[in-house]
């Protein structure tokens, strides 16, 4: 639930929930420069570092954030990239955020920025990337004992900002303070204004060595920590990886390769992008057009979880390229999914008052109102969807590579090469065409092909479907005046030179080009969305068949590939584990498997990859990342086969 502005009778900012105030009554920046960057020996301890991680417990107005941005941005020593990552189980919304901050005038063009980003008070992980991207904010929306527990990274210092012990005891309890033990690089420090014993001694217990130290204004004693533990840590944190240069290949230039590329390029990598045929978006990444949406699900499966994410991360890279100067072809029209029967109808409506969703973000419209929203007479109620649109894939796919080549070392293009197979070589892998030559090499290779990565490693059995789409291209007011996407039984999107249906789904299909029959079936099938639907000879411009590649279970393949062969090795070890557990192979990457959400997936997939890299915090929780973890059907064979039968 959102925070409300409050004040106490010093004109404090207040919160009545928790009859406290959110900072010091002499000056809140003044507290945060003094508590928590003092108390970390800040900036000074940055100085020099590539990426430097800071956990906050309590994001409250963002002040500790935006003194620590500031600092940053006056620091010659600054850290390459600063992530902050902020756990707040209530958010403000923004207006009344806007209205807190004109408090702080010292802060307004930060705080400006920071609300241009701010996201709607949905659960979840929240990426806001300033800077071009050199300071990263992650906001934990959540319970902090719930959300902590579902967060994996290395931390290099902790802000512990919550009200009062005796007011909100949750926020310092000794299990919130062994989560944080949890991400403690050996060294990382801490600062809170609290000097309670109880949380001396929970920090203790954890591993913190603790002194006190003066306080801000009229507090006299605030607490500094170190992280020393006396003992030998069972579950360190990941490790900042250390390659032997920093340099990648891609394989495979459509929505994945590309935004693999383009994260990485803005980390300062230098990256081999590899495509089969004469140029990018050639293949599913070259249909017209392609659609984004959220999904909501009542009981907030992974599914639904993951693709909220995935939409939001895209919107945020979207305008970010935008921003930028590169040119993208879409529009964030809005999105209806209408139900197929008056029973979903239902199950969509209670599904929207159950999660009370802001509006913003999706909303139950009746037939009328869809048809009022979409300028078109629609056969059913159902789910809208705001920030639903559509995007012609090719122009991100654009965008992104110009993004990458303007980047330095930047990007080289190696287009109409087919690599045969991969190999390890020593601390790199080496690309291989048809004739034995290598056609790139670098420490760390990036899967991006599809279908066709399972010709070039092994992900477990067939773990992976190749499903033949094909759309039809209809002209412009062939679906009356179509305002909006409507999705459902089909889709419908409305462009500015046609309106584009679709789209078939049929497995292990190989024919690349159109069929009239798939252009009539989809046809058909709008009727299930309109009362008026073109009929099955209306004029067709034309047609376009892609290839997705789908998962036995519907998520994406992100992140390290695991190693089958030392896995089948180790089965016997393994028959308890979990995918970290798994042996990978060093430096190889999966982004595949994206199915009909590559528009929505991409972005989130290439950000998820690039952290894993850089060792900075992934933009996913473990569960999710564990989800869409490239090793989980090896997981899966190793688990099934214990002592039986062989692997393959």
């Amino acid at each position: 639930m959102p925070a409300l502005p409050a004040f106490d009778a010093s004109g404090t900012p207040y919160s009545p929930e928790y009859g406290d105030v959110y900072h010091s009554a002499d000056s809140g920046p003044g507290q945060a420069r003094h508590v928590f960057l003092g108390g970390n020996d800040l900036p000074g301890r940055w100085a020099g570092a590539r990426v430097f991680t800071i956990v906050e417990t309590g994001f409250g107005l963002g002040l500790n954030f935006l003194s620590t941005w500031s600092a940053w941005r006056e620091d010659a020593a600054r850290p390459e990239r600063l992530h902050f990552v902020s756990v707040e189980k209530h958010p403000f919304l923004h207006d009344d955020l806007a209205s807190l901050h004109a408090r702080y005038p010292g802060f307004a063009p930060l705080a400006r920025e920071l609300r241009a980003a701010w996201p709607l008070p949905l659960p979840g992980l929240h990426r806001l990337e300033f800077e071009d991207g050199r300071v990263t904010l992650t906001l934990a929306l959540g319970d902090a004992a719930q959300v902590l527990r579902n967060l994996r990274l290395a931390a290099d210092a902790f802000y512990l900002d919550g009200f009062a012990p005796a007011r909100n005891p949750e926020m310092w309890s000794p299990a919130i303070m062994k989560s944080l033990a949890r991400f403690a690089r050996q060294g990382a420090t801490l600062a809170t204004w609290s000097t309670s014993r109880v949380v001396r001694d929970a920090l203790a217990a954890a591993g913190f060595s603790c002194e006190l130290r003066a306080g801000f204004a009229r507090k006299r004693r605030m607490l500094a920590a170190r992280y020393a533990p006396r003992w030998r840590t069972r579950h360190a944190p990941p490790a900042a990886p250390a390659w032997s240069g920093r340099r990648a290949i891609v394989i495979g230039a459509g929505l994945a390769g590309a935004a693999v590329a383009e994260r990485l390029a803005a980390r300062g990598w230098r990256i081999d992008l590899i495509e089969r045929h004469s140029t990018p978006a050639a293949e599913a990444s070259g249909l017209p057009v392609g659609v984004f949406h959220p999904l909501l699900a009542r009981d907030e499966s992974v599914l639904a979880r993951l693709t909220r994410a995935g939409c939001f991360h895209a919107l945020g890279r979207w305008r970010a390229l935008e921003s930028a100067g590169h040119a993208l072809d879409w529009r964030c029209c809005g999105l209806l999914q209408l139900a197929r029967d008056p029973r979903e109808e239902s199950r969509m409506a209670r599904t929207v008052a159950e999660l009370r969703l802001p509006a913003a973000y999706a909303a139950f419209l009746s037939r009328d109102e869809g048809s009022a929203r979409a300028r078109c007479a629609v056969k059913a109620g159902g789910l809208w969807f705001p920030d639903g649109g559509w995007m012609r894939p090719a122009s991100l796919v654009a965008a992104e590579l110009a993004a990458a080549r303007g980047r330095t070392p930047g990007l080289a293009l190696h287009a109409g090469a087919e690599v045969t197979r991969i190999a390890r070589d020593g601390e790199g892998w080496r690309a291989i065409g048809p004739d034995g030559s290598v056609i790139a090499a670098a420490p760390v290779c990036v899967l991006a092909n599809a279908h066709d990565a399972a010709r070039l490693c092994a992900f477990g059995g067939p773990a992976l479907r190749r499903v033949r789409g094909q759309m039809t291209v209809l002209p412009a007011g062939s679906c009356g005046d179509l305002a909006a996407v409507l999705a459902g039984a089909a889709y419908l999107a409305p462009l500015a030179d046609g309106v584009v249906a679709g789209a078939s789904y049929d497995f292990d299909d190989g024919e690349p080009a159109p069929r009239v029959s798939d252009h009539i079936a989809n046809l058909e099938r709008l009727g299930q969305l309109l009362e008026a639907t073109p009929r099955p000879d209306a004029p067709v411009l034309g047609g376009a068949v892609g290839f997705r590649c789908v998962a036995r279970d519907r998520l994406p393949f992100i992140g390290s590939v695991a190693d089958l062969g030392a896995a089948r090795s180790r089965r016997a070890a393994l028959s308890g584990a979990q995918p970290r557990d798994l042996p990978r192979q060093p430096g190889l990457y999966a982004a595949i498997a994206y199915g009909s959400r590559g528009l929505t997936w991409c972005c989130l997939g290439a950000e998820l990859i690039a952290a894993h890299l850089e060792g900075e915090p992934p933009p996913l929780e473990a569960d999710l990342a564990d989800a869409v973890d490239p090793g989980r059907f090896v997981l899966q064979l190793v688990r099934e086969n214990r002592g039986r039968t062989p692997i393959s």
